[in-house]
């Protein structure tokens, strides 16, 4: 295809690239004597924390190497920004991990299957991305069982995935860029043309439950009714009412933070959320790595007892890529997350909005619906054949989300158009993975030491 000469230019800047950040290098990962502890590193996050939910993130990070990847974003940040780059930046996910990726509904009621998480969002080089989802895979792999040579035919096939992928974006009009998304039915339909039938039998399954999680289908789940009205049902230590002691400031800092959150909204977002009144809240332990920080779920109700809204008020804090790649132009950090969440995704959740909690601490958030046909895939059953697959499902859905915010030419460009990216990613992510277990050994020993608390199961 020839392509217009802003294009091939831009190609052409990129390839120049090359010479101050080779792509050879970007296999590179050797730990340098200065490299941080690792258990350090969280235990320091640990301080800023809800104490008595800090066991809990640890007893979720300790069941194997790759759930203590997906809660070590920021051990793998400082990694990120020793080696060489070429300042080819995009909006990054900032924890590009698999289970950072699945799918949910788009405001048109379609599902959707684009990254998910943006706790971390920032402007920073494309590859932080790309390597932090390469090694991913894995350390998934291995988790897995899965022989070297299938772990690193998967690495390069997420690779070769997001560098195929930034290519075409190149070859595009932006505003195609920008309007296309993964469309979960028509993806689905592709799959099953080459799955097994038990395959598509399990996919076709995991689609109808994230299909159910609905505020609807959650108010049954998460709530009963009391005195006419609805009360969030408490599930030690996941959900819990806040003790009477503090609930009652707690309750006031919701109340007012729907308030001053609904002024964050667009104006017909605002006419909606008019129609809902405040029920209830509670405290609710989220994901692994943003365990700890606070979070709460708010029931929401209309004038039917069948109308519910659940939203979620998620503690922001600064990005793990901030001290290497620079603090974000938003001050607040629960909009930082918005406004990266916005640009980043080909469809965001309707109600994304942000809001300052009360008190000398003033805690900043980000809100959004707590379920909203949210759906992840089951990467710890996958074989390798599927997860080869998926990598590069998630690797192409991550090109896109970078073409939207960066020089998809200039990034096509310095990757090329044959496979030298991909090898080195994929030296990247097995030199990586080790490193992994290094660390895993090393929070596991804390443990055993009592150096951390663990409390696991939860």
């Amino acid at each position: 295809m020839d392509l217009p000469k802003a294009v091939e230019d831009q190609r052409e800047e990129g390839l120049a690239l090359r010479v101050q950040a080779p792509l050879e290098q970007l296999g590179d990962w050797t730990a340098p004597a200065d490299r941080p502890d690792p258990v350090g590193v969280l235990t320091d996050q640990d301080a800023a924390r809800v104490p008595e939910l800090v066991p809990i993130r640890h007893g979720r990070m300790i069941v194997s190497p790759f759930t203590f990847y997906r809660g070590g974003a920021a051990i793998m940040a400082w990694d990120l920004g020793l080696a060489a780059t070429p300042e080819l930046h995009v909006q990054c996910c900032g924890d590009a991990h698999l289970s950072n990726f699945g799918v949910f509904a788009a405001p048109d009621r379609r599902l959707v299957f684009d990254v998910n998480d943006f706790d971390e969002t920032l402007p920073a080089p494309f590859e932080w991305d790309v390597k932090r989802l390469v090694a991913s895979v894995v350390v998934a792999a291995r988790d897995n069982g899965h022989r070297p040579k299938k772990q690193r035919a998967a690495a390069r096939a997420t690779a070769k995935a997001y560098r195929t992928t930034m290519a075409e974006a190149a070859a595009t009009r932006f505003m195609d860029v920008w309007y296309a998304r993964v469309d979960v039915d028509e993806l689905f339909a592709e799959l099953s043309a080459s799955e097994s039938k038990s395959s598509v039998k399990e996919a076709q399954k995991n689609l109808a439950k994230a299909r159910a999680r609905t505020s609807l289908g959650s108010l049954a789940k998460f709530a009963e009714e009391v005195d006419g009205g609805y009360r969030i049902k408490d599930a030690p230590p996941v959900i819990v009412h806040l003790a009477e002691a503090t609930a009652g400031d707690w309750e006031q800092v919701v109340r007012k933070g729907l308030v001053d959150y609904a002024k964050t909204l667009s104006p017909d977002r605002r006419l909606v959320l008019d129609h809902y009144h405040y029920e209830d809240f509670a405290r609710k332990v989220v994901g692994v790595g943003s365990v700890g920080m606070e979070a709460f779920m708010v029931l929401l109700t209309g004038d039917r007892k069948d109308d519910p809204l659940f939203l979620q008020i998620k503690e922001a804090t600064t990005s793990v890529l901030a001290p290497f790649a620079g603090p974000s132009k938003y001050k607040h950090q629960g909009e930082r997350v918005v406004q990266g969440q916005r640009v980043t995704q080909s469809a965001s959740d309707a109600f994304l909005g942000w809001v300052t909690g009360s008190g000398e601490k003033g805690r900043q958030f980000y809100v959004r619906q707590l379920r909203d046909m949210k759906g992840s895939a089951a990467i710890s059953t996958m074989s390798p054949k599927r997860l080869a697959r998926y990598g590069s499902i998630c690797g192409a859905t991550l090109a896109r989300a970078h073409a939207r915010t960066g020089g998809a030419a200039k990034i096509s460009g310095y990757l090329g158009d044959d496979d030298v990216a991909d090898r080195a990613f994929a030296r990247f992510a097995i030199s990586y993975a080790d490193q992994n277990d290094t660390d895993y050994r090393a929070f596991s020993a804390a443990a055993e030491d009592g150096r951390i608390a663990v409390e696991l199961g939860i």
